[in-house]
């Protein structure tokens, strides 16, 4: 997703009076990093190697890192939920996400990248095994 689509998102949300604010180019240059930073690599290999791990990405930065006056969270999982769609990804279905982006506002931990695999092996992968069979 591209920088211009996270801020239409929030556009969205805008128009339909569900956050007070417009845009303003503040908040469309620190998505634009944010993007920036989600897509691209280090040492040239990818800081978020997988799909699942990107679209956590997206929802953990754009909570994090507070790139709009109002409706941070709200974007975050608008965002999240678009790119699960468009990549036909399956979150498991006990995630209350607005839990979720509430919980990840309040994480204190300073190894964003662990705590982004880690979110993403909770919403997307088999966390148990049973007897060899994988429990979803």
């Amino acid at each position: 997703m591209s920088s211009k689509e996270v801020c239409r998102a929030y556009e969205l949300l805008h128009e339909r009076n569900l956050v007070s604010f417009p845009l303003n180019q503040d908040s469309a240059n620190k998505i634009d990093a944010l993007v920036s930073n989600i897509t691209g690599t280090f040492y040239a290999r990818e800081i978020y190697p997988s799909l699942e791990q990107k679209v956590v990405a997206y929802l953990y930065f754009i909570i994090k890192d507070h790139a709009f006056v109002d409706g941070n969270k709200r974007t975050a999982i608008l965002v999240f939920k678009v790119l699960c769609e468009l990549n036909d990804l399956k979150i498991k279905s006990d995630i209350a996400l607005d839990s979720l982006a509430v919980f990840i506002e309040k994480i204190n931990e300073s190894d964003h990248q662990e705590v982004i695999r880690t979110l993403a092996d909770i919403l997307f992968k088999s966390v148990m095994k049973e007897n060899g069979n994988v429990i979803k």
